[in-house]
């Protein structure tokens, strides 16, 4: 594979027919870089903040609400969002689009308040 004005072939960052090494076996690999890099992409980081207000909060993020956050910054991002209100049930997140980072948890105790602060855009999440 080959892309335009670029002298070299990306075979090695999709690991086509890469070459062995001496003393590998050929057996099976682990992901590739470029399968690492696309996963690490798309998964989203909790800031320190974060991480603390979902703990002290009691709040645990199971899976499905993972995707669903995931699939709200996704939808954000599309629109060229640059901070996001994420409302979900029990609880919302403020997360920066573009780094795919979650800056704070706002458990439903402290949601009563009713402002919301320093955001451009909202995603409502209905499940």
């Amino acid at each position: 594979m080959k892309i335009a004005g670029y002298r070299g072939d990306v075979r090695a960052a999709t690991n086509e027919a890469l070459p062995q090494r001496k003393g590998e076996t050929g057996g099976a690999r682990g992901p590739s870089f470029a399968d690492a890099l696309r996963e690490a992409q798309k998964s989203l980081s909790f800031s320190k903040h974060a991480e603390e207000r979902l703990e002290s909060s009691g709040k645990v993020l199971d899976g499905e609400k993972l995707a669903q956050l995931e699939s709200a910054v996704d939808a954000a991002m599309a629109k060229g969002a640059r901070s996001t209100l994420v409302l979900m049930k029990g609880v919302a997140f403020v997360v920066a689009p573009q780094t795919r980072t979650v800056i704070t948890v706002i458990p439903e105790e402290r949601m009563k308040e009713n402002i919301f602060t320093a955001i451009d855009s909202a995603v409502v999440v209905n499940k």
